[in-house]
């Protein structure tokens, strides 16, 4: 789970100034074009102020849709429920999880990215592997924005802008849908994912690089052989479906349903974007124009 998660937040890391970020639907049957955005989730709302046509879509849409309504995603409720679903249970803590050689290669590359704050993990045993994959992930992505503020990212910042401007949010997914995806998978499942992620941490900063030099050249299709790369788990079809593709396919629905009533600006992982089995494929297919903004 982990190998995709960090390719998935790590499309945006070129977010600022790149124009194929945000892209225009129209035509079909829709009255007033509609907006879909790219995100990197743990981006600075800065960025969005340089992301050409950031604006434009803002006082164009009637509604912004996230992976997940802002109210909802920053409620203590949601909190509360995110911090139970990071528990393991008692007879499957980390260190009953692996062998202690395979517990020694996810303490290695744990210190390195926890070791400098005085966190060890056998302070953690008690969070599931996918709690701890998530927990890496965001440090590996605040080491790029040095002014790095959890309650201030462009996730929200976008719903808050449209907000401020009149513009209600929605969600295309539930709080509890995104808990069961990232946490509520089977714990031999997790373990699995986040010992092999760990096997392979230093392919992980390669490929990210590439995929930042993807986005400078605004290379969709170079960004989409990255993710699909074998090297690094894009070959794993259940986990790629799980994650990305099966997703896709839901919020499709939705937003055909929405887009002819409400014209949306619609804000999701990058990740989400490029390739045949990509939202903005899969609104072509369903016979509307695609085309980035300028």
């Amino acid at each position: 789970m982990k190998r995709i998660l960090v390719i998935v937040a790590l499309v945006g890391l070129a977010i600022a100034a790149q124009a194929q970020l945000l892209w225009k639907v129209s035509g079909g049957n829709l009255s007033r074009p509609s907006y879909i955005l790219g995100t990197y989730h743990f981006a600075p709302s800065s960025m969005m102020d340089k992301i050409p046509g950031m604006q434009q879509a803002i006082d164009g849409c009637d509604i912004v849709v996230g992976e997940i309504k802002q109210d909802e995603m920053t409620s203590t409720e949601a909190q509360m429920a995110m911090a139970q679903a990071m528990m393991a249970p008692a007879d499957s803590t980390l260190d009953k999880l692996y062998s202690p050689e395979d517990y020694a290669i996810v303490e290695g590359v744990f210190d390195k990215y926890f070791g400098t704050m005085g966190v060890k993990l056998s302070q953690m045993n008690m969070f599931k592997p996918g709690a701890i994959s998530l927990q890496m992930q965001a440090l590996q992505a605040v080491k790029y924005f040095p002014n790095f503020d959890a309650t201030n990212l462009i996730d929200l910042a976008v719903q808050r802008r449209a907000n401020d401007a009149g513009r209600p949010s929605e969600g295309l997914e539930s709080v509890q849908e995104q808990i069961d995806l990232l946490l509520n998978t089977p714990l031999a499942e997790q373990a699995k994912g986040l010992l092999e992620a760990c096997k392979k941490d230093d392919l992980f900063a390669v490929q990210s690089s590439a995929l930042a030099e993807a986005y400078l050249a605004q290379d969709l299709n170079k960004i989409e052989e990255v993710i699909t790369d074998t090297s690094i788990g894009g070959d794993d079809a259940q986990a790629m479906d799980a994650l990305i593709y099966d997703r896709n396919r839901d919020w499709v629905v939705k937003l055909v349903k929405l887009m002819p009533e409400r014209a949306a600006l619609v804000c999701v992982g990058a990740g989400h974007l490029p390739g045949q089995q990509g939202l903005l494929q899969l609104l072509r297919d369903r016979g509307y124009t695609v085309e980035p903004m300028q």
